[in-house]
């Protein structure tokens, strides 16, 4: 009986041992190629930033770059500017986001495939077009100043529409909409919409239903769209370039300046180190929230 069992038991073990490799060698070529692709270049730009004078054949390793890149008060306004324009932009996003991904999920009916397609076909659209869309209907002589003067509610045109703050939220606001939008379309199609009915039942008001009810279903996917869209705002340049002037110089441009304009590789790594940091910080405080939002429900 022993002997017999002997067998089975290594049959066994070999079993979980497949097992156990199956899952790792599905798992193997993707993350080889995220490995190649993103964590390679990530070392590469860590080298980088922790070096200095890679240009002059006379390298070391040091922490200046960052030293000098936290310790610059320019960078802190810029960065200063950065969360404002990307919090902004993002917060506009959301509000827009929520009502459409909403009528998208449970109001549309028939049009909602037709509508979700014209969302994605609109994002083909060429960034720079866009953006030179926006200067044609933000500029002193645009469409919007053009009519404001027409119907007689301004006397001059308006500067600030373009080349500020104010211009580089608008454009970054409409960029990155339907990064925004789709997700919470997703977890909101997820749904079970006799929930809303139980909750009218019971006597909640639409604020009582949205926040007890739809917002915490809906937390995944907003943490999926704060991913996509919150983190990429602050490294975009070319809106800020093309319509934000000085008031818009934000830390993407920042980085552009340093590698292109100063040759500064060292520093532009530097940045972009400190800034994929602030970036993991993020993400980590927005999961926590969408659990917390999760649990609440």
């Amino acid at each position: 009986m022993e002997s017999a069992s002997l067998p089975l038991g290594r049959r066994h073990r070999g079993e979980r041992r497949r097992s156990l490799l199956r899952p790792l060698a599905f798992m193997s070529l993707p993350m080889a190629i995220l490995g190649l692709f993103f964590l390679a270049p990530m070392l590469v730009m860590l080298v980088i930033a922790l070096q200095y004078g890679i240009l002059s054949g006379q390298s070391g390793f040091t922490l200046t770059n960052f030293s000098d890149v936290l310790g610059d008060e320019l960078y802190r306004e810029v960065a200063l500017t950065t969360v404002q324009i990307a919090t902004a932009a993002m917060v506009i996003q959301l509000l827009l986001a929520v009502p459409l991904a909403y009528v998208l999920a449970f109001k549309a009916g028939r049009w909602e495939i037709p509508l979700l397609l014209f969302f994605v076909l609109a994002d083909e659209l060429n960034p720079m077009v866009r953006i030179y869309a926006w200067r044609m209907l933000l500029g002193r002589e645009g469409l919007i100043n053009s009519a404001l003067l027409d119907i007689g509610l301004i006397e001059q045109p308006i500067d600030a529409l373009l080349f500020s703050k104010f211009a580089v939220i608008v454009v970054l606001s409409t960029s990155y909409l339907t990064y925004t939008v789709i997700p919470i379309y997703a977890a909101m199609k997820a749904i079970d919409t006799n929930m809303f009915e139980a909750a009218r039942d019971l006597g909640a008001g639409w604020w009582t239903t949205f926040r007890r009810v739809l917002l915490p279903l809906i937390a995944p996917g907003i943490f999926v769209a704060l991913l996509l869209v919150y983190i990429p705002l602050f490294t975009d340049f070319a809106s800020p370039a093309l319509v934000g002037g000085t008031e818009g110089y934000m830390l993407g441009n920042a980085v552009n300046d340093l590698v292109l304009e100063s040759g500064d590789l060292n520093g532009g790594a530097a940045m972009s180190m400190l800034m994929l940091l602030a970036a993991g910080v993020f993400a980590v405080i927005a999961y926590r929230l969408a659990k917390i939002k999760q649990l609440e429900q």
